[in-house]
């Protein structure tokens, strides 16, 4: 949900409602916020009339809404938005109409029908959605449609027939509007945003948008080369988990088209050299593990009211020892039965601490990780990728992922990891344990980047759009976007396109 509909939506107990049939709107002079504390919380005269003239009219381009004839203000007491409710009688509140307005001219902008029956489904005709939609805007905007077009790669459904503004013939990506079409033809949800990017404000005035000049866009070859460079290759795991792909997943959210800059600068993974000893611990009882424990993260398990339990599992040949108080593990520690070889373990501090305590930075945090990892590495595991890295303030701990990399590229699944407290630099969780059963396919005749984009541009070509600035919203800049299926990526041997998760390959 957006931010805006987000603060509508949460009306607080503080406000006020005013139930009066729209017939009555005008005659009342105000409608006043209890608990307001900006201004005096009432609505302007002028603006319950520019609103109950815009309900009248939404009514005669949305016939159904005539069966709601009882009319609700509701007024945030924090920001001060208009909701305006509709019921079918003063006693049933449901199902209602739920409009939102603009808080300066009172036009309805968007509305919901709220049915109360849980998911939306439809079965009406996508054709027959798309012209009751155009037919909405051409009688609530004129025949010009205030400069809205169908976007029809976008409508492929009729829960959602999206329209775009356009700029100087250019679509805008802040402000769409989304429709939605029940099994009876009628409009039952209209929304700003396609969920892509952040809507403009309701109230927002395009004209104080400055707008980019189309006429100094970057080249498309060179935006295109762009793409190109910004694949990523990676072994990505079958969706039944038994055999790999080479794959190019596209990591490019946009190019800015005045300059030929990727935005928002987007980091690449960095790869971590370690310098492997393939040591092995063994353990024989729960004495020597909760040594071990103590050693490597500085946590007693022993200490306290924790108890003991140990659990195995025959089908993977690995035990664990746990100690837990009464509701909840603090550490643990996995080893082979025959062997008694330790494969990962954690200690779980559960008490909240202080980031007051941090005394490493992240990168000295990232040496302690790496430092404590090569330790148990096997030999020709010399470097791996870091794929996350996160601060947790509350416990005051670093964590970090790491995937395994072959013929320099990340092997998906390949995962190990890594905890490191803050305050003393020990790693409070290591997991090093990888398959070493896996067959990655050969990828001598892999295709390569420029001729992977190719087929992806050809299938989803590049697209101009004005954005607005992130930092300015009353700024307008063009860019190039590539619409892409977001889980889908290419076979690098095989040339095919597949959506992560699925089998069947599509052309």
């Amino acid at each position: 949900m957006n931010k805006w509909t987000k603060s509508v939506f949460a009306i607080m107990t503080a406000s006020l409602a005013v139930t009066a049939p729209i017939s009555a709107m005008a005659a009342k002079s105000s409608v006043t916020v209890q608990g307001a504390s900006k201004g005096d919380g009432a609505i302007d005269e002028k603006l319950i009339k520019k609103i109950e003239q815009s309900v009248e009219r939404l009514v005669q381009v949305v016939p159904y809404l005539k069966d709601y004839p009882i009319t609700e203000f509701e007024m945030n007491a924090e920001t001060f938005r208009i909701e305006v409710k509709k019921y079918q009688t003063k006693e049933k509140k449901a199902p209602f109409v739920s409009m939102h307005v603009d808080q300066n001219t009172g036009e309805v902008k968007f509305f919901s029908h709220i049915t109360g029956k849980g998911g939306f489904s439809s079965t009406y005709p996508l054709e027959d959605a798309k012209k009751k939609t155009t037919e909405f805007m051409k009688q609530w905007y004129g025949e010009d449609m205030a400069d809205y077009q169908l976007d029809e790669e976008a409508s492929t459904r009729n829960s959602s027939i999206l329209f775009r503004k356009m700029v100087n013939g250019i679509p805008f990506r802040n402000d769409t509007l989304n429709f939605a079409i029940n099994s009876q033809g009628q409009i039952q949800h209209l929304a700003r945003g396609d969920g892509h990017s952040e809507p403009i404000e309701i109230e927002q005035n395009l004209r104080k948008i400055q707008f980019a000049d189309p006429n100094k866009v970057h080249a498309k070859e060179e935006v295109e080369a762009m793409f190109a460079s910004a694949l990523k290759p990676y072994y990505g795991l079958s969706a039944d988990g038994k055999s790999y792909r080479f794959l190019y997943t596209p990591s490019l959210e946009e190019i800015n088209a005045s300059i030929g800059a990727e935005l928002p600068a987007k980091q690449n993974n960095k790869i971590i050299q370690f310098q492997p000893k393939a040591k092995q611990i063994i353990i024989k009882s729960k004495d020597e593990a909760a040594a071990f424990l103590a050693a490597k993260t500085g946590y007693n398990p022993t200490k306290g009211r924790a108890t003991f339990q140990e659990e195995s599992d025959p089908k993977t040949g690995i035990s664990n020892y746990l100690w837990m108080t009464e509701d909840e593990v603090i550490a643990n520690i996995y080893f082979e039965t025959k062997t008694g070889k330790v494969t990962n373990y954690q200690v779980l501090d559960t008490k909240r601490k202080s980031e007051a305590d941090k005394k490493l930075s992240e990168e000295q945090a990232l040496k302690a990780a790496v430092e404590a990892m090569s330790e148990f590495l096997p030999l020709t595991d010399k470097e791996m990728v870091v794929t996350a890295n996160r601060y947790e303030p509350d416990q005051n701990l670093y964590n970090f992922d790491f995937t395994m990399l072959h013929q320099g590229y990340p092997v998906d699944g390949m995962l190990r990891q890594a905890h490191v407290d803050a305050a003393t630099g020990k790693a409070t969780l290591l997991d090093w344990r990888v398959s070493s059963n896996i067959k990655l396919p050969d990828i001598k005749n892999a295709m390569t980047k420029e001729e992977a984009a190719k087929k992806f541009l050809k299938k989803y070509p590049m697209k101009l759009y004005y954005s607005l600035d992130e930092e300015n919203k009353n700024v307008a800049g063009l860019v190039y976007i590539s619409p892409l299926v977001p889980s889908e990526e290419i076979d690098a041997l095989t040339g095919e396109f597949h959506t992560y998760g699925k089998e069947e390959a599509t052309e």
